[in-house]
């Protein structure tokens, strides 16, 4: 035979020992009421808007700088050269890289949880608010409701309430009936399942947080995806996608002002050229779910590096996407067989650069696993310099593209939530619920007492529309509209 409890001997004599299944049972509902908190849900909105806020304002690190510790390291630098001695406690909290940080995800999932839990919680009431199971009220609901009237008519019940039914309807409103001896209790509605746009609101918030979870996980939002002219760039994240630029130009008017910014892309999936285009600004292209925007341009060291015995170890571009303490641009390129960084620096721009002249570049080499400096060297256009035993030339200068590169498969849920969430506000607000109830009494002389009322909290549109379906049954029973506002209370005699 199964038992709750368990008699347990103590000082005192035998107590209970809950059994597990209570303890599980109290576990649960401790942790419905916690999701169920409207506090709960305020701090969890005001924590993620407050991440929001510094994601927003504070610089976030692009996934493909992520990914390059030698690129992660410079842009780690210009942070530090805006933020100071903070930049290392924000490193270290995860704000310059916000959006994809375990704890942000974590906040959005409870939020979800919570937004859920609260819908449940509040399923009950708003479906026995739109399915009334009570049709007859008592004498006090009519005396105290906020809204009420009551009707002299002289004709039989049954002409009334045939009456009150017809005039109620052509008002749109639905309408049930229960006959008693003494009396016909009515209780009329109309839009009463607006009451469950709530519940599309509410889903349209959860859509939004899921496809945020979405397209924070597998989405991609690189603002610093940078190709040189000439040159090919795999795109990475898994894909087999690479971006060629074939030129770059950039136009201004002749007071001044930018007037085009454009790129020539040659997209390419498994080496097979599949697009090509023209980017600007506000002129994306996409492919594979991708979308490449123009987000910033600038210059680019073409460098060639041999070792002692003349093999090519690198010869490509290197964007100079960043920049020093001192404001000269900077890139980086590696050399993993040698455990080497190379940074290349150019001139300080529209200044005359001592330490680095127009026409040149600095190389500086480091050691890649300790970040050790181990030589320097300024490079003249076209003129081979020995460093550590390589040979680097700076051959020219060309531009380059920085490219927004934009993944988001949670967008298309967030469109629907939109939709969701516009269809819920115009249930709520453009169609309200009405619903009042009323009861058509016989008196001794063979005439009728009607009276209506709604429980209605105070709101001007709904004492107007009750105002209006009162007329509506005055003129019903042949009893003059009234104009005036103040409907509670009247007796009405014919």
């Amino acid at each position: 035979m199964n038992q709750s409890k368990v008699l347990v001997a103590g000082p005192s004599g035998p107590r209970a020992k809950p059994s597990r299944t209570l303890w599980e049972l109290q576990l649960l509902r401790r942790t419905w009421r916690f999701f169920t908190s409207v506090r709960l849900a305020l701090i969890l909105i005001l924590t993620i808007t407050a991440a929001i806020l510094a994601g927003t304002l504070l610089m976030q690190v692009p996934p493909s700088v992520m990914a390059n510790p030698a690129s992660y390291d410079l842009w780690l630098e210009q942070a530090r050269a805006k933020y100071g001695i903070w930049t290392g406690p924000l490193e270290a909290l995860q704000f310059f890289n916000v959006f994809h940080t375990l704890w942000f995800r974590v906040l959005i999932g409870l939020l979800t949880v919570n937004i859920i839990v609260c819908s449940a919680n509040r399923w009950k009431g708003i479906w026995s608010m739109a399915f009334p199971a009570r049709i007859r009220m008592g004498d006090a609901f009519f005396e105290h409701a906020r809204l009420s009237a009551r009707l002299d008519a002289d004709m039989p019940p049954s002409v009334a309430v045939e009456r009150a039914k017809r005039a109620f309807r052509r008002a749109r409103y639905r309408v049930k009936t229960e006959t008693s001896d003494d009396a016909v209790a009515f209780v009329v509605d109309k839009n009463r399942f607006s009451r469950f746009g709530t519940f599309f609101s509410h889903l349209s918030l959860v859509m939004i947080l899921a496809g945020a979870i979405i397209g924070s996980v597998w989405g991609v939002s690189d603002s610093g995806f940078v190709v040189s002219e000439g040159a090919i760039r795999d795109l990475g994240m898994g894909t087999n996608i690479s971006v060629g630029l074939e030129h770059f130009a950039d136009e201004y008017y002749l007071e001044g002002p930018p007037k085009d910014f454009r790129s020539e892309v040659v997209i390419y999936d498994n080496g097979v050229e599949v697009k090509r285009g023209t980017v600007r600004v506000n002129t994306p292209i996409g492919y594979g779910g991708f979308r490449f925007h123009q987000a910033f341009f600038g210059n680019t060291a073409v460098m060639d590096v041999r070792d002692e015995n003349g093999t090519v170890l690198f010869e490509d571009g290197v964007p100079l996407a960043w920049q020093t303490q001192e404001g000269r641009p900077v890139g980086s390129f590696r050399l993993p067989e040698r455990n080497l960084v190379v940074y290349v620096v150019g001139p300080l721009s529209g200044l005359n650069d001592p330490a680095i002249p127009a026409g040149e570049m600095r190389a500086e080499l480091y050691r890649q696993d300790t970040g050790t400096l181990l030589t320097m060297g300024n490079l003249t256009q076209g003129t081979p310099k020995e460093l550590e035993d390589l040979t680097l030339t700076f051959q020219r200068e060309r531009r380059f593209t920085g490219l927004k590169v934009v993944k988001d498969p949670g967008l298309n849920i967030i469109w629907a939530a939109c939709g969701f969430m516009i269809l819920g506000l115009v249930m709520l607000f453009y169609l309200p619920h009405r619903r009042l109830w009323a009861i058509c009494k016989s008196r001794p002389d063979g005439t009728s007492e009607f009276q209506m009322a709604t429980s209605s909290q105070a709101d001007l549109s709904a004492a107007q529309e009750f105002k209006q379906l009162t007329n509506r049954v005055r003129l019903a029973f042949g009893i003059a509209a009234v104009d005036s506002d103040d409907t509670e209370g009247e007796d009405d005699d014919v």
